[in-house]
């Protein structure tokens, strides 16, 4: 994939997930995770746009800043949601939203790789 496919799917994705997270605080499918659901839902979301607001900007560095936020947010949702679900269980909304996380950092460790030799 070319890097402004893999950046359109990464919005796309952290949209997705964003809206998700908050639909899911917001419809109490979780008692107990709505306070976090809704930081992590608010956070993905703020990224989506701080991704996409960089793609006419045309600073390399900022272009990587965004995508290593993204990258750093994702694994630290994926890990602090994955041990909490594995020690006290959840909705089934939890595995699809850290299958998302993972498709993300796959699609953000793609992107810095195939723009590090442009940068």
């Amino acid at each position: 994939m070319k890097p402004q496919t893999l950046r359109l799917l990464i919005i796309a994705l952290l949209t997705t997930t964003g809206i998700f997270h908050l639909a899911v605080a917001l419809l109490g499918v979780a008692p107990g995770l709505a306070l976090p659901l809704t930081g992590f839902g608010a956070l993905y979301i703020a990224l989506s746009f701080y991704v996409r607001k960089d793609t006419n900007d045309g600073s390399k560095n900022h272009s990587r800043n965004a995508i290593l936020a993204t990258v750093v947010a994702c694994t630290l949702g994926l890990g602090l949601g994955g041990s909490n679900y594995l020690s006290n269980g959840g909705p089934l909304a939890l595995p699809i939203m850290f299958l998302i996380d993972i498709a993300i950092i796959a699609a953000g460790v793609m992107w810095l790789m195939k723009t590090r030799a442009k940068i």
